[in-house]
């Protein structure tokens, strides 16, 4: 069944389907978009029944939406907003995660190069000491506290403000020295704390020759205890080693050195020569 219909442009009056009756379509005269009103043909017009504009049939037609350019552009907007939304949260998120991945793999290679705390209970007695036929042990005690044993009677001096006892290098043995300087390096006493490479050679001989081959450290007595070893290829003495112990304490700076050829760096002897360091009767070196 069909209704006669008036558009609101042209006034033009023409049939169309009872089942678009209050929507909008397409007028079959002028093409403008207009409500579908039901009603008697105005008199005197005459009922338009041309071909429909944009060659549309409006008797079997649905209704025709309307496009709203303001509306359009404001979806893209808000659609590029919410984009850029997401990639901002998605480019944090991942820099988060790629911050977590770094911290973590760099407390893991910090972590592998720590070592439990080795100290030595105040009432623990100390291991015999090595013997042989040239070995004459004897117990250096500063009376700030802190004592050693030398493999013989060390020799000591002051200067520069800072204290040393060392042992003659012996062609055998090597050589044995404490140094404690009136300087403080509280910056060692953390996870990160590193020792410089000039601060490790410190009072190595020959130090031009010699590298880092490995480091370690662990915490004990109040410090963090740094242990260095060096290697070099001395001429006319072949191949070289050093083992220092560094750490900052109450105020100052403590090096415990020996040196001499590299098999010795696993000996007895230089291991209870280490052990033997005791700051305010505990041990505080792991050897």
């Amino acid at each position: 069944m069909s209704i006669v219909a008036t558009c609101s442009h042209c006034h033009a009056t023409f049939e169309a389907n009872e089942r678009l009756a209050d929507k909008k379509v397409r007028c079959p005269k002028c093409g403008e978009v207009t409500r579908l009103v039901a009603g008697a043909a105005t008199p005197g017009a005459t009922t338009f029944r041309g071909a429909p504009a944009m060659s549309r049939n409006l008797m079997d037609d649905a209704e025709i939406p309307i496009k709203d350019p303001l509306a359009d552009r404001a979806a893209h907007s808000l659609a590029r907003r919410k984009f850029r939304r997401q990639a901002t949260l998605f480019g944090v998120l991942l820099m988060f995660v790629v911050m977590i991945g770094v911290g973590i793999a760099i407390a893991y290679e910090k972590a592998q190069t720590l070592k439990l705390p080795t100290t030595t209970s105040r009432d623990a007695p100390l291991p015999p000491p090595p013997l042989t036929e040239r070995l004459n042990w004897s117990k250096y005690e500063n009376p700030e506290g802190w004592s050693i044993q030398f493999p013989d009677v060390p020799t000591e001096s002051s200067k520069d403000d800072a204290a040393t006892v060392w042992l003659q290098e012996d062609p055998e043995m090597g050589r044995f020295l404490v140094e404690v300087r009136n300087e403080a390096n509280d910056d060692w006493n953390n996870l990160t704390g590193q020792i410089a490479v000039a601060e490790a050679k410190r009072n190595v001989e020959s130090a031009n020759l010699f590298s880092v081959s490995d480091r370690s450290s662990h915490f004990a007595g109040g410090a963090q205890i740094h242990r260095i070893r060096l290697t070099g290829d001395v001429p006319m003495e072949g191949l070289q080693a050093a083992i220092v112990y560094k750490f900052s304490l109450d105020g100052r700076t403590y090096t415990v050195l020996w040196q001499g050829d590299d098999p010795l760096t696993s000996s007895e002897v230089v291991r209870y020569y280490f052990i033997t360091f005791q700051k305010n009767g505990s041990s505080l070196l792991s050897g």
